[in-house]
């Protein structure tokens, strides 16, 4: 049965799933003076996280609303990332002294925006459902928006970005997900379809800048094993943690 309270329940989940992704993000604070090893071993992690995420969480969830169309979504996302970037940064490699700040925040703050916007939407749709399976939805969403705002403040520490930086990027991404939950409950839900094009598309962006940025970032800074240690310990705890809560 649709429980009226479904609405405030979606509302609800997607303002928790804000404060988690915020809040997390904003450990970040606590990085300052991170040195080359600890920048490496940071973003080694946080490849790792988007990595799991994109592959055992939102690739998976997208094919299951919306099969083959998915796929189309997650190819479009990744290749999106990588166009913008060819067309509008004029180089592809960077010296030691720029660290992470120029070549990983920017379209990592750009497929967040995607993913959040996303999350929102999948919120926004469970309003449609019955209460206990919007409230499976919100605790999906919550659970891994918790590892993506830890893998932004390994980005942001890495970076040295200023308190004032981390707010304008944590608080703004995080409210992402009511906003774009709200819009979806006051205007016609989009189909499954529709959402596991989304959902896809939020994989494809994580995916390309885990694999693209952050990994390879990790390795530069840092030319050692533990960094790629790091990474798959990461990859393989996350997938398993997603697989046992989410059900995977």
């Amino acid at each position: 049965m649709r429980g009226v309270a479904t609405p405030v329940t979606a509302t609800f989940a997607a303002l928790l799933s804000a404060v988690g992704f915020s809040g997390a993000s904003l450990l970040a604070l606590l990085g300052k003076g991170m040195g080359v090893r600890g920048r490496s071993y940071s973003v080694a992690v946080a490849a790792g996280l988007l990595l799991a995420l994109a592959f055992a969480d939102l690739f998976p969830e997208a094919l299951e609303l919306s099969g083959r169309t998915a796929v189309w979504g997650f190819v479009g996302g990744f290749s999106f990332l990588l166009l913008v970037e060819t067309f509008t940064r004029a180089h592809t490699h960077h010296s030691p002294a720029e660290h992470v700040r120029e070549h990983a925040l920017a379209p990592l703050v750009m497929g967040l925006a995607v993913h959040n916007l996303a999350d929102g939407f999948a919120l926004g749709v469970s309003a449609e459902l019955s209460a206990p399976a919007a409230g499976a939805v919100g605790l999906g969403v919550l659970v891994h928006q918790a590892p993506v705002g830890i893998s932004l403040a390994a980005i942001l520490a890495a970076a040295h970005a200023t308190r004032a930086q981390v707010l304008r990027v944590a608080v703004p991404l995080g409210l992402a997900i009511p906003l774009a939950a709200a819009l979806t409950t006051a205007l016609p839900a989009p189909g499954d379809r529709a959402l596991g094009l989304l959902v896809g598309a939020a994989g494809g962006v994580l995916a390309y800048m885990g694999a693209s940025h952050l990994l390879p970032e990790a390795q530069a800074e840092h030319r050692s094993r533990v960094p790629g240690v790091l990474f798959v310990a990461t990859l393989a705890a996350t997938t398993l943690v997603l697989f046992t809560l989410l059900g995977g």
